[in-house]
């Protein structure tokens, strides 16, 4: 299976990038084909409805990240909580991916918090992200609060939660391909 890991925070050196790095590892590790995208590097084009009128260095920034996404089967989010809300460019590749990038596959919810918070970003998306996007959150999450102390070896209870949202993902993401194949995507593209 290939699993995208988007890590949602613009910010170099984030706790983001960190923690999608562990789960880079646990992925890889069940032999998943993981790749890793960054929302700090790529620098998306933010959306407006002339989305083509882009210039082509932002267009293809896209699309190199859409192929990408259509490749995977299955997607990590990990998502810092900025003011008890999801970061603009986390909400923004949900309104670049309008060509069922996301369409019946399974999402995991990974938010980050600096204190004891992280509940909002987990309701914010499985709220206001699947209906265009069709992504299927699935049931599980993962909260990590006090996320600069978070250390995989020593907090054991939280890192087999990690291992166990990896496994629960690539079942997921098996299961949900037979959906994928049935799906009807031109006549039904938009959810209602």
């Amino acid at each position: 299976m290939k699993i995208s890991i988007i890590s949602g925070s613009n910010r170099k050196n984030s706790q983001s990038i960190k923690i999608s790095k562990i789960y880079f590892e646990k992925l890889n590790r069940l032999d998943a084909s993981v790749n890793l995208i960054s929302l700090e590097k790529e620098r998306l084009p933010f959306w407006e409805d002339d989305f083509e009128g882009y210039i082509p260095p932002y267009k293809e920034a896209f699309k190199n990240i859409s192929i990408k996404l259509h490749e995977s089967d299955g997607f990590v989010f990990v998502v810092p909580e900025w003011g008890g809300m999801v970061p603009s460019q986390v909400k923004n590749i949900f309104l670049l991916a309008s060509n069922n990038e996301f369409a019946h596959k399974p999402g995991l919810i990974v938010t980050l918090s600096e204190s004891l918070g992280g509940s909002y970003p987990v309701v914010e998306l499985r709220s206001f992200s699947y209906k265009n996007t069709k992504i299927c959150w699935i049931p599980d999450h993962v909260i990590i609060r006090k996320v600069k102390e978070f250390d995989p070896d020593k907090d054991l209870r939280l890192n087999s939660r990690l291992d166990y949202s990896c496994k629960m993902l690539l079942e997921y993401s098996k299961a949900l391909v037979s959906v994928r194949n049935a799906a009807d995507l031109k006549t039904f593209k938009n959810g209602m």
